[in-house]
């Protein structure tokens, strides 16, 4: 095992060129994509698996996104696949959800903290945030 990133480059006839970044032979880059296919497609990896925190896992040269968390389609504020002619599929956690049961399940987690109680030596305080 080696604790160095390496990447390697492959370079077609045609003059294209495919990038990848790996560390301990694994597909992994922290500040872009592991991979960037010849063909225009980006991909985000971890530990050779498709992650990405803050936008899509995966670009598509035509425009068609895909988000990924830990190897898993997943996300919280939108469709993890979105297609340019407008089609979507929610998903989270891998699991896949119609529209508007995904937006049920969120309702279920998004609580604001304007509803929460706390209880600090026998008192009760209901918590505001701060912006």
């Amino acid at each position: 095992m080696s604790d160095y990133i390496e990447y390697k480059v492959r370079v077609y006839k045609d003059g294209t060129k495919e990038w990848r970044w790996y560390l301990n032979d694994e597909l992994h880059r922290e500040d872009g994509p592991a991979v960037e296919w010849a063909n225009g497609t980006k991909e985000w990896r971890l530990q050779g698996v498709r992650h990405r925190e803050d936008g899509p896992a995966v670009e598509y040269p035509d425009g068609d996104k895909r988000w990924y968390l830990d190897g898993k389609l997943h996300r919280e504020d939108g469709p993890a696949i979105e297609w340019t002619d407008g089609d979507e599929r929610w998903y989270l956690k891998g699991v896949k959800y119609t529209k508007s049961d995904y937006k049920a399940e969120m309702e279920k987690t998004n609580t604001t903290c304007e509803v929460k109680t706390i209880t600090i030596e026998g008192k009760e305080y209901t918590l505001t945030e701060v912006k």
